[in-house]
C-alpha cells in the first residue's frame, strides 16, 4: 500500500471515529436512551400533537414513575388481593405449605414452576389484551396497537398511536388485571387450587401501573371539556389535550 493510499485510510478512520463522537443517544428528558421504535412513535406522536394543539388544544400530561408505579399502584391493588384471598380461605382454608412438601416435594416445586412459566406468559397476554380493548376505540382499530419489548426492564409493552376517549383508555387499561386477576382469583376460589391463586395474585398485582393510570384518569376532570387522550410515546402514562367544549349559539324568537 502506497503512503497516499495510507494516508487516505487513515483520514477515512478519523472521520468515522468523529462522525461517531457527533453522534449521541436521543433520550426522553429522563436518562432513557430511546430505541429506533420509541423515536419512530415520538415523531409520529409530535405530528398528531402539532395538528391537536392547532385546533385549540392545551396540553397535560399524565405520568408516573416506576417508583410510583410500583409503591403507589401496589396499594391501590392490595384490597383487590385482599378479597381474593380472603375468599379462597374462608371456602378452602388455609395453604399449608408443610404439608403440601410432606405430600410431595417434587409435585410442590413443579407446582412452582409452573407458577413461574405461567406469570411470564400472562405478562405477554396482559399486554395483548391491553391492545384487544383499545383497538376498540382507535382510529384505526387493530392497526394503530404496537407491542414491543423494553430490554431494560425485561417487560413486554403495549401502546396505542392514536387518540382515544377516557372510557376506552381505562376500560383498556384495567381489562388485563381484572381478567387476569380478579376473574382468575374467583375461579382459583371455586377450583380450590392454591396454584392459580398464586398466579392470580401475580397478576393482580401487575396490574398497579394500570390501576394507578386510572385512578388518575378518574380523578381528572373533563366537565365542560372537549378531551383527547394519548398514549405518551416514551414515558409511562398519557398526554390529555383539553379545550372548553363549544356550546351551541341559543336561538331567539
Amino acid at each position: 500500500m502506497s503512503d497516499n493510499e495510507k494516508n487516505k485510510e487513515m483520514l477515512e478512520q478519523l472521520n468515522g471515529e468523529g462522525d461517531k463522537k457527533k453522534t449521541k443517544p436521543v433520550t426522553n428528558g429522563d436518562g432513557h436512551v430511546l430505541t429506533p421504535a420509541e423515536i419512530k412513535r415520538q415523531e409520529l406522536f409530535d405530528k398528531k400533537e402539532k395538528d391537536i394543539l392547532a385546533n385549540g388544544y392545551k396540553r397535560k400530561d399524565i405520568l408516573i414513575s416506576v417508583l410510583k408505579a410500583n409503591f403507589v399502584g401496589i396499594l391501590l391493588t392490595l384490597p383487590f388481593v385482599a378479597l381474593i384471598v380472603g375468599g379462597y380461605i374462608l371456602k378452602n382454608g388455609f395453604i399449608n405449605v408443610d404439608e403440601s412438601i410432606q405430600e410431595s416435594a417434587v409435585m410442590y416445586f413443579v407446582k412452582l414452576g409452573i407458577i413461574m412459566v405461567a406469570t411470564i406468559a400472562l405478562s405477554v397476554v396482559h399486554e395483548k389484551i391491553h391492545g384487544w380493548f383499545w383497538s376498540i376505540g382507535a382510529e384505526n382499530g387493530s392497526k394503530d396497537i404496537e407491542f414491543g419489548f423494553q430490554k431494560e426492564n425485561l417487560t413486554p409493552y403495549c401502546t396505542c398511536k392514536s387518540p382515544l376517549t377516557k372510557k376506552i383508555y381505562i376500560l383498556g387499561s384495567m381489562m388485563p388485571m381484572t381478567i387476569l386477576g380478579i376473574v382468575l382469583g374467583i375461579v382459583s376460589i371455586f377450583v380450590g387450587s392454591w396454584v392459580v391463586l398464586a398466579i392470580a395474585v401475580l397478576q393482580t398485582i401487575g396490574g398497579s401501573g394500570d390501576i394507578l393510570i386510572s385512578a388518575m384518569l378518574l380523578r381528572y376532570n373533563t366537565k365542560d371539556k372537549d378531551v383527547i387522550l394519548m398514549d405518551h410515546p416514551t414515558k409511562i402514562g398519557l398526554v390529555a389535550f383539553e379545550k372548553a367544549k363549544e356550546t351551541a349559539p341559543v336561538s331567539e324568537g
